[in-house]
Parts: C-alpha cells; structure tokens; sequence
C-alpha cells in the first residue's frame, strides 16, 4: 500500500512540475475549484489528493486524510496547475466490495472516475488523474 501512495505523490509532483510552469505573474492568475469524492459501502480509507493550490510556490502538505465513506473534499486550484489526482487506499473491508471514486468540476460534471473493487482479503487501492 505505501508503495502505491508514493507513486500518486511522485505523479502528483511530476504532473504539478510538468504542468505548472509560467513565465507570467502568478499573483493574479485565476483558479478553478473540484471535488473528490469517494462512495461505497460503510468503512475507513486513506485518501491522497492533490491538495488546494494557489500558490505555485506554496505547495501545502496537507494532502492525506484518513476518511469514512461516503466523503467528499472541494479545493481550488490556480490555472497554473495542469493536473489532479486521487488515491483511495481501503484495508480490512469486506472483499468484493465496490467504490466510486471521482473527480468533479465545479459544476458536478464528471472529469475523471474508477471503480475499485476490494480483493478477497478487503484490501485495494486506485489513483485517478485529471489532466486539464
């Protein structure tokens, strides 16, 4: 399982360098918002998401929570910003069983979800990226 957490945080780091790079002043630049969401039966998960951002150059650490679903996590992200994600992480659940996880714009739009199925020991994790 954690070797599942760092690889969404290298892609979080890769996807947040790769994308947000701007020559122009960041102090005004615009934002938009998106919402996490997880939905499944009854149990505790960690959860990672890239995490509110505006500014480029203050990335906060704030990026993991141990959650009870269902759950849901609105952040703004400056423009600047070219990518999102979530990693869902569920161990001693029922096996078999079956969570949305997704990533929403700000009007509820769909712009990247999964289905993670737990194996028959409870366990399972799924990383969902958005690209803008």
């Amino acid at each position: 399982m954690e070797r599942a957490f760092k690889i969404f945080l290298l892609l979080c780091t890769f996807s947040f360098i790769c994308f947000s790079c701007s020559k122009e002043d960041d102090s005004d630049s615009s934002s938009f918002q998106i919402t996490y969401t997880l939905k499944g039966p009854a149990t505790t998960a960690k959860v990672q998401y890239t995490p509110t951002i505006t500014d480029p150059y203050n990335i906060p650490d704030d990026y993991e929570e141990i959650v009870t679903t269902p759950w849901q996590k609105t952040v703004t992200l400056i423009d600047a910003v070219g990518a999102a994600g979530l990693s869902v992480s569920i161990d001693g659940g029922i096996a078999g069983a079956k969570y949305q996880i997704s990533i929403l714009a700000k009007d509820g739009t769909v712009l990247e979800d999964g289905e993670l199925v737990l194996d028959n020991e409870g366990e399972g994790v799924l990383l969902i990226n958005y690209y803008k």
